[in-house]
Order: C-alpha cells, then structure tokens, then sequence
C-alpha cells in the first residue's frame, strides 16, 4: 500500500484523542500559525487559497474567522473533514472543503498553497515524484503566488532504525522506521496483525532532502525559495534540530 493508504488507515485513528480541550489548544495554535503565515506573505482575505491536508481544519477555521472568505481545504481522509463539517456549522463558518487529492485539483489559479504540518506535496518516495509534484503546484498558482508548507518533524538527518510492539483494539502491530541511506528515504512501516491471523501493512515513505535539494528542487519547478524555517515562529533553519517550513513564491510579475 502507498502513502495516501497510510495516511487514511491512521487518520480515524488521531481523531481518537481529539477532544474539547484539544480543539481549544489546536485552534489557539493554529491562530499563532496564521500570525506567522500571514505576517510573512502578506495574504489579504480577498486572496484565493488552496489548502492541502486540512485535517479537521483547525487552520481553515482560523482563516475563516479571519474573513478568508476564498478558501479551499482539501484531505484525502472523510473522517477529519466530517469533523470540520460539524464544528464550521457549530461555530457559524462558511468554509469550502472537499475530499480530494491534491494532485486531483484543476481549478486554479490561487494566490497561495498552504499545507501546514503536511508535507504531502514534497512527501513521495522518489525525488521524480516530488519534482512531478510541486510543477503541478506551480501550475495551479499565479506568478508570485506562494507555496507554504513543513512540519516540525522533518528530519534533520536520517533517523536510526527502530521497531516496537503495540496492542490495539484492531490486534497486534508491528511499528518499524526503515531508513536507506543509499536511496536516502524513510520507510514508517505498521504491520497490523489481526486477531485472526490476517496481516494488513501499511508504508509511508518519503525521500529525504538537504536545504539544497529543495532549492533545487523548488527552482525547476519554477519556484524562488524565499525563507526556510524550523517551527513556524521564524526560527531560522540550520541549527540540525528537526522540522522545517518552507515559504516558495512562483516565479514571475
């Protein structure tokens, strides 16, 4: 199974633990998020914006109160987005969200793509598939539009191999990090063992780039990489502590 099976067998499961107080703290979080976001790019409500995997879309529901009125939230898992549905109608938000790959989406242009705390959109096995993907991105934006995207456990380096037991309702899993320095990927692979015998895997893996690659990267896409940070309160990258988002503008006037 791919990254997108991966995503959607472990989505349902976060929503476990997504209680009142949760929401409260998130969507606090997600406020200082769009401080940093909006300080930096200087998006206006009136901007179009694509969102890519908005979870239970504690970010889109900050723009909205915001006055964001031209968002599209985007995630490939129902779950997360039956939730968003419910709290925009709780809270009064008029929000637009589907159930949608990213790669999928036809109906720029936008002034901004935001994937926060995602790296889906550079997050494929191979540095063909990455490149594949941020020239779409490219093509959904207008010239100097910008693409925002990181997360606070992208590593630095390399993680060490691991591997863990865990008993679930579902039955026994088998939690492993595959790293390969040669291909420089990261393979988090669970291997579900159910109750009758039956195993189910479940892989997410991604290349793993320097701060030069994704230079590069961004730049043949079509992209000017304007700012790199490791947590989105401007701390600038390169201490080799994990995490990283990257602010990316498209080429152009």
């Amino acid at each position: 199974m791919g990254n997108n099976d991966w995503y959607r067998f472990y989505a349902p499961r976060r929503l476990t633990g997504l209680t009142a107080e949760r929401i409260i703290a998130d969507s606090a979080a997600a406020e200082q998020d769009l401080d940093a976001v909006l300080g930096y790019t200087r998006l206006a409500p009136a901007d179009r914006i694509l969102e890519v995997g908005c979870g239970w879309g504690r970010h889109a529901l900050a723009l909205a109160r915001r006055g964001f009125g031209s968002v599209v939230s985007i995630d490939i898992a129902p779950e997360p987005l039956a939730v968003f549905a419910a709290l925009a109608s709780e809270r009064g938000l008029r929000c637009t969200f589907r159930q949608q790959d990213f790669l999928a989406v036809d109906d720029g242009p936008f002034h901004a793509v935001l994937s926060l705390y995602d790296r889906s959109v550079c997050g494929f096995p191979t540095e063909e598939e990455d490149a594949a993907s941020l020239r779409h991105l490219a093509s959904l934006l207008r010239p100097g539009g910008w693409l925002v995207f990181g997360i606070n456990d992208w590593p630095f380096h390399l993680p060490e191999p691991r591997r863990d037991w865990r008993e679930t309702a579902d039955g026994i899993e088998l939690l492993e990090v595959l790293p390969d320095r040669v291909a420089m990927t990261c393979t988090d692979r669970t291997t579900l063992i159910r109750a009758d015998g039956r195993r189910v895997c479940y892989e997410l893996t991604r290349r793993h780039y320097s701060l030069p690659e994704l230079r590069r990267l961004l730049a043949d896409a079509g992209f000017a990489l304007e700012t790199a940070w490791h947590r989105l309160t401007g701390r600038m990258y390169g201490s080799g502590e994990d995490g990283l988002f990257l602010f990316a503008r498209k080429e152009g006037i």
